[in-house]
């Protein structure tokens, strides 16, 4: 039985403009690319802030550290649908946010002022906790937060690997792909628990 959804922000609820570049990086050149994820990985650790990891990053990319964090801030457009049907979840389900992001205060500043704390039920950062998705302790803790044990969650991923994760503490994982395909397969999986 279902009695707890999380989701993901980064490409789920916010647009992500690292993903995308990301991508085009392994590419075009994947050694520069694993120093990317490496960064990035030290930010959601909480060992580096995100303006030194921007700073690192523009370094690597050979551009300016306002413009990538720019790009950032522009391309981190809210899911309008995606938000308003968590909305319609709240009190039916247990609601948690769970995200690779240095710290809840870099979260909080991209939501409007209350609307993380209106909608989940917990706020889970992962440079707070020293875990990183796919590691299976920050499931647990988001798990445990809530008040749920893994095999009554469900975990909103659009990264394979992070639904993979979920997966191997108990939890069920659907992978975001597009927002019509999210809220149709949870919708479904919903009617079957």
């Amino acid at each position: 039985m279902v009695t707890t959804i999380i989701f993901d922000c980064f490409g789920v609820l916010l647009g992500n403009t690292y993903k995308q570049r990301l991508a085009t990086l392994e590419q075009e050149d994947p050694k520069k690319a694993e120093e990317l994820r490496g960064i990035n990985h030290a930010s959601d650790r909480g060992i580096l802030s995100r303006e030194e990891s921007a700073t690192y990053m523009a370094q690597l990319l050979d551009v300016e550290p306002e413009e990538l964090l720019a790009e950032q801030d522009s391309g981190e457009v809210q899911n309008a649908e995606l938000l308003e049907f968590i909305a319609t979840l709240k009190g039916k389900y247990k609601l948690g946010l769970l995200s690779n992001i240095n710290s809840r205060e870099r979260l909080g500043i991209r939501f409007d002022p209350g609307q993380l704390d209106s909608l989940f039920n917990t706020v889970v950062a992962s440079g707070d906790e020293g875990f990183v998705k796919p590691e299976p302790e920050i499931y647990e803790i988001t798990a445990t937060r809530l008040g749920a044990e893994p095999s009554e969650c469900v975990m909103i991923d659009d990264i394979a690997e992070f639904c993979e994760g979920a997966r191997g503490v108990g939890m069920q994982a659907i992978q975001f792909l597009n927002t019509k395909q999210c809220i149709t397969d949870l919708k479904a999986l919903l009617d079957r628990c």
